[in-house]
């Protein structure tokens, strides 16, 4: 089941478009309603959906961390910021990866536990905040404001939510959440693009597609 050679053209083209993306304000997947509760484990649900975590399965059987996963390990509830097929492409893609497998161990351990909490936390769990950069620098600090500070199993996260704004009117749409790194500074915050996928062991929160290995 390995994300192998031939499925680099296609991410190079996902990254092609993530790019230009980027450069408006609609840099983040219109995941919509997320498909709410799944009667099966997390490994389970990924087998699911093979676009969005074929890679994502194989950098966790590569880490070692399976059990994470698959309700057998010491977490029995988890939640998953998942970082999906696309956003391991992409890493492949800037560091001349030819498959998943051929990322280090210790940086998939890294990564993928920067991104799980041993409990589990929905949407609503999200208060309201932001965090903002001090300055006008690239460098500047950021500052964080109301939101949660979330422990993961290696590090921890900020987290907060905003609701949006519903044709053009302010606070009256969806409730984005956002997530960002504490483990280092100047970071980017980073937009979750589904929320509360449930399973019977956790909770999933997807990534964008742009999610990028190096902000965390």
């Amino acid at each position: 089941m390995e994300a192998t050679i031939k499925h680099i053209t296609k991410g190079a083209i996902v990254v092609m478009v993530l790019c230009f993306c980027s450069c408006t304000k609609y840099n983040y997947i219109n995941g919509g309603t997320a498909n709410g509760i799944h009667d099966c484990t997390m490994w389970e649900y990924f087998h699911t959906n093979s676009y969005d975590w074929d890679s994502t399965v194989v950098m966790i059987e590569h880490a070692g961390l399976k059990s994470l996963f698959d309700g057998t390990g010491e977490y029995k509830q988890i939640t998953f910021f998942g970082l999906t097929s696309n956003s391991i492409l992409r890493y492949m893609l800037e560091n001349n990866y030819e498959r998943v497998t051929d990322i280090p161990v210790g940086k998939c351990q890294d990564i993928i536990q920067k991104l799980v909490a041993p409990k589990r936390i929905m949407l609503n769990d999200v208060p309201r905040g932001n965090r903002i950069q001090s300055g006008g620098g690239i460098e500047s600090a950021f500052v964080e404001y109301d939101g949660l500070v979330f422990d993961c199993i290696r590090g921890s996260l900020f987290l907060w939510t905003q609701r949006m704004a519903y044709n053009d009117i302010e606070d009256t749409g969806e409730i984005a959440l956002y997530i960002a790194s504490r483990n280092q500074d100047g970071t980017r915050n980073e937009r979750v693009a589904s929320t509360d996928i449930q399973t019977t062991n956790g909770v999933v929160h997807s990534l964008n597609y742009d999610f990028r290995f190096r902000n965390f």
